[in-house]
């Protein structure tokens, strides 16, 4: 019954009673092709989006990307139907913190620095799993059922030159900084060079008798924390002292200096002089140079800022194919390698699927067009995403970040009549 269908419903398509495809209506066209004739048009995505209805708050520290994982069903998207697939351990991120994010932004994430995918199945099951190991069910060759072969190469997302972006990278240790202003028997906000990466180390001089450490216990959060003796904030360059406590004063000999770890802006540039002679030869009288500027707040280090931008000129350093075809020949799903053997295009070579498109064809008949990304830029997408997974990396997920839990409470209130 069309006139019953939501936005948000979901939807189902079967073929030979075989389950093709699970998702959720995401828009609804109605045409009036002639009068009295009524045609819908519906758009839907596949279980994914369940991810993109929930939001989480949380903290997690030394925890594998699998655990994380798990968990975000176990917190929110079990509420969705969702259960766990096939899910990967994975490397241990050192601290994430999901600051009220959208639960498919939280698995984003872990995708953009593990190097795992994942996704929502048709059965709602939530996979992450390694790329290099998600593989096509078939060889796309000329023997397998296809059409609209097209191969495209572009210059599109070309890049020699890559800056990132980041968010706050942190400084080394800043010991025994003398913040500012000096302490005039008034002012309680003490302020350092660099804003805050943690709780800093405060060190009091009372009447120049010598170096006094605050006990950690007496520091707190800024609006968060009550009663103690000095306040800071993350990504703050101020230290506040508690209004019931003394002022400091340098008449008096006070003095106060700060040990803390800071933040500042993350920024980095890699290029790839080989390729940029190489485009300075082709196109005369040129630099040969093309840049791209790429932000990602999630990093926060500098070596995971050169990483990504060295994963980039990999990925973009030289111009790549893009494939599209047409089948009916079900299986293919975005993020699977497709082997593609087209001799008359000189391919054969692992494609990367970036979408699948469904449509009905007629009756009984349904047509898979396809879009897949050449990774012969990166050696192959399947040693790319194995390296990606290499290594002893420390993995961080915007770690500066302060979660405000809201906790809901009831009050009950009785009246009298007079």
């Amino acid at each position: 019954d069309l006139e019953n269908i939501d936005e948000g419903d979901s939807i189902e398509i079967y073929s030979d009673s075989v389950k093709i495809y699970s998702g959720i209506i995401l828009t609804i066209s109605k045409e009036e092709e002639y009068p009295g004739r009524l045609i819908y048009s519906v758009n839907a995505v596949d279980n994914s989006a369940l991810a993109d209805k929930r939001v989480i708050a949380k903290v997690y520290e030394n925890k594998t990307a699998g655990y994380i994982a798990n968990d975000l069903i176990t917190e929110k998207l079990f509420q969705e139907g969702v259960t766990a697939g096939d899910i990967a351990e994975g490397p241990v991120i050192r601290k994430a913190v999901f600051n009220y994010i959208k639960c498919s932004e939280a698995l984003d994430y872990i995708k953009k620095i593990t190097g795992l995918n994942w996704n929502i199945d048709k059965e709602r099951r939530l996979n992450l799993f390694d790329r290099a190991t998600y593989i096509a069910p078939f060889q796309l060759t000329d023997k397998v059922q296809h059409s609209n072969f097209r191969q495209k190469s572009s210059l599109d997302k070309y890049r020699n030159v890559q800056y990132v972006r980041g968010g706050k990278g942190r400084t080394a240790t800043q010991y025994n900084e003398t913040p500012t202003p000096k302490p005039d028997g008034e002012s309680r906000n003490f302020i350092v060079r660099f804003p805050l990466a943690e709780k800093p180390i405060i060190e009091v001089n009372l009447g120049g008798s010598g170096w006094d450490t605050v006990d950690p216990d007496d520091i707190g959060v800024n609006g968060l924390d009550k009663e103690k003796k000095w306040y800071f904030s993350f990504g703050s360059q101020v230290i506040t002292q508690e209004n019931s406590e003394t002022p400091l004063d340098a008449a008096n000999g006070d003095a106060i200096r700060i040990t803390y770890v800071g933040l500042r802006n993350l920024f980095v540039v890699v290029d790839n002089p080989i390729e940029i002679s190489i485009r300075a030869e082709k196109e005369t009288g040129t630099s040969g140079v093309y840049e791209a500027l790429s932000k990602e707040t999630s990093i926060v280090d500098a070596g995971q800022a050169i990483e990504y931008a060295q994963g980039l000129i990999k990925t973009y350093g030289e111009i790549t194919d893009t494939i599209s075809f047409q089948t009916e020949v079900p299986g293919l799903e975005a993020g699977q390698l497709l082997p593609v053997n087209k001799p008359l295009y000189g391919i054969n070579d692992d494609f990367l699927i970036e979408t699948v498109n469904i449509r009905p064809s007629g009756p009984g008949s349904i047509v898979y067009s396809v879009n897949a990304l050449d990774g012969a830029a990166v050696g192959g997408w399947e040693e790319f995403f194995k390296e990606l997974i290499k290594g002893n990396r420390d993995f961080v997920i915007a770690e500066n970040e302060v979660i405000i839990l809201l906790n809901t409470q009831t009050e009950s209130i009785g009246y009298k009549s007079l």
